[in-house]
């Protein structure tokens, strides 16, 4: 096995207990601080989190039914939740593709071709991405003395090469080579630019519940947090997604969201009580991802055996 096969993996599996490392000697840096903050968990913004972040959950495997529908794929909704939320739990796997290779494992009985469940789901996470810019967008200004030359600029370029992939034709044009390379046959995407603009609509709808889920909890927490840093927190939380999901290195984006979360928070917290804070959004959200893959049983099941 050459060098170059097993590098790159090793390094992605290594970067989130780096970055673990780093977080956790901050915290413990400034642990008096944090000792000092008020912390309590208040069960009633608690579910005040758990009720918005919800849509994130319930949208998102919707968002990608209509793309798959787009390529002539209607598998019934019931089956892309339980689909989609198993992918999901495999993005902490070290490696980068078993996200990706999941969808396409679990929709192969359905009829979905490679090709095909591999260009919709990079459009779900593109459009995901675009849709994450609005709720960061208002703090890009602020926050980008947190943020590394190269991170300001790649925040800045997204948009428009994400806008360039997502347009149908243009999406058609690269997503058919892609189907020669995995020999597979490829169904041109039929939907119009119009249908792609109400799933990103959509998706900035779910991006802004989720955004302010995570304000909330950081209330459930730290009872002096007050209205305007609830909404800064929310808006950091979109940014500091959006920029692990450009920098693509650590599974789930472990570690790098945290930091870099972590770092945008202390612009109106201390540094400590921020890494922590970050600390307990990813925890949190952990916790409702298994909450919601426990609930994948609940979804209706498909009539019959296959939708294609």
């Amino acid at each position: 096995m050459s060098v170059s096969r097993w590098a790159w993996p090793a390094f992605k599996a290594a970067v989130p207990l780096i970055l673990a490392f780093f977080i956790g000697r901050m915290i413990h840096a400034n642990w008096e601080e944090v000792r000092a903050e008020p912390w309590r968990l208040e069960p009633g913004w608690l579910a005040l989190s758990f009720v918005p972040a919800s849509g994130w959950f319930l949208l998102r495997p919707l968002g990608w039914k209509l793309l798959l529908r787009g390529f002539g794929h209607d598998v019934p909704y019931g089956e892309i939740y339980r689909i989609f939320r198993k992918a999901e739990l495999t993005r902490y796997v070290p490696g980068g593709v078993w996200q990706f290779a999941s969808r396409i494992y679990l929709t192969k009985r359905y009829g979905v071709g490679a090709s095909e469940c591999l260009a919709a789901t990079i459009l779900d996470t593109v459009l995901a991405g675009l849709a994450a810019v609005v709720p960061a967008a208002w703090l890009a200004a602020s926050a980008s003395g947190s943020l590394a030359a190269w991170q300001r600029v790649a925040l800045a370029a997204f948009p428009l090469a994400a806008l360039a992939i997502v347009y149908p034709r243009v999406l058609n044009f690269w997503a058919a080579p892609l189907a020669r390379l995995l020999k597979q046959s490829y169904r041109p995407l039929a939907i119009g630019a119009r249908q792609i603009l109400w799933i990103w609509a959509m998706y900035v709808g779910m991006w802004g519940l989720l955004a302010f889920a995570m304000g909330f909890f950081a209330r459930a927490l730290l009872p002096e947090i007050s209205a305007s840093q609830l909404a800064f927190i929310a808006g950091c939380y979109a940014l500091a997604w959006l920029a692990a999901l450009l920098m693509m290195i650590a599974p789930g984006g472990v570690g790098l969201r945290e930091g870099i979360l972590g770092l945008l928070l202390a612009q109106t917290l201390a540094a400590g009580t921020a890494m922590t804070l970050a600390v307990a959004m990813r925890l949190w959200l952990v916790v409702m991802e298994v909450v919601w893959f426990a609930a994948s049983p609940a979804m209706p099941r498909a009539l019959g055996s296959r939708a294609d």
